[in-house]
């Protein structure tokens, strides 16, 4: 039986989470999960941990993929397509259930959450497949963990109108709010340090950064790093997606441009009510130091994207 079986390996999060396991435990407890193993990096490869083969969109991979395991780490699928994004969910749980797996540990998001911690409704349409998937691990019978994590430092573009330091000189959005940010590592470090660690059977924990900061104030850290000034407009929904369609700067989403950005414009509608500005301790508790800031990950990923 593996200890520690993970998923979403070759994703921002789970490479993060993955490296730690390795430094923390020995290879022969860790196994990974992925959809083809012949696309896995010579890295990953020759680390001496288990590979299985498995797709939460195929559920008959699923069974003997998760067999024989003690703590599994399903991290959730990267869309907001509601119902596509639930029914692999739910087939990963499913197959945790038949397997015995003895404790799940689930990647949600923050929005869902007061100012106090304490879980309420979102009104952010990316939470909405993460509060089904949530209810739906807590009645599954499953031993479980439900990590709602902070908004990703790295992902500052998704929340500050798509801006892109090359060239903008201004960040657009139909909304404000203050977010607990956290970057990647620091996740990937917590998590893993959390699986290993054990506890928390039956909670939703929360995983996010050491200071709030809005929107209109990353801007001005923008401003700093960059060294010229940077506008920031708050503006409403409609005019918001007009902007942003006329710059083409949305995402490729398969039912528009004009679809993904009125349901990302909720997300502005949650940081505004501070869905996601509570800080909680928890995280810098695990990894036993200070997080990493905010303006310290931005600096790093500018001067990178600037030499390469």
């Amino acid at each position: 039986m593996v200890k520690y079986l993970l998923t979403g390996v070759t994703g921002r999060l789970g490479s993060h989470v993955l490296k730690h396991f390795l430094r923390l435990v020995p290879p022969s407890d860790i196994a990974v999960v992925v959809r083809d193993p012949s696309k896995l990096s010579s890295e990953i490869n020759s680390s001496g941990i288990e590979i299985r083969q498995g797709d939460f969109s195929k559920p008959e991979l699923l069974d003997a993929a998760f067999k024989d395991t003690e703590k599994l780490l399903i991290i959730s699928v990267p869309s907001i397509e509601h119902e596509f994004r639930v029914k692999n969910h739910v087939n990963a749980i499913d197959a945790a259930k038949r397997a015995h797996v003895k404790h799940v540990y689930y990647t949600s998001l923050m929005f869902g959450t007061d100012i106090q911690g304490h879980l309420i409704d979102s009104v952010a349409h990316v939470m909405q497949a993460h509060l089904d998937t949530e209810v739906y691990l807590a009645k599954s019978g499953l031993t479980y963990t439900i990590l709602r994590e902070g908004l990703y430092s790295e992902s500052y573009s998704l929340y500050t109108g798509f801006f892109d330091h090359t060239k903008d000189n201004e960040v657009c959005v139909p909304g404000d709010g203050p977010v607990a940010w956290v970057c990647i590592d620091d996740l990937g470090e917590g998590t893993a340090k959390l699986m290993i660690n054990g506890g928390h059977e039956q909670e939703t924990v929360l995983l996010t950064g050491s200071t709030s900061i809005s929107i209109s104030s990353v801007t001005d850290i923008f401003a700093k790093i960059l060294h010229r000034p940077i506008n920031f407009r708050l503006v409403s929904v409609d005019e918001y997606i007009e902007f942003h369609k006329r710059r083409g700067t949305a995402p490729p989403y398969p039912t528009g441009e004009e679809d993904f950005l009125r349901k990302w414009a909720t997300t502005f509608k949650a940081l505004e009510k501070g869905e996601s500005a509570v800080v909680d301790l928890l995280l810098q508790q695990v990894l036993g130091r200070n997080l990493v800031p905010l303006e310290d990950t931005l600096t790093k990923l500018f001067n990178s994207k600037q030499t390469s």
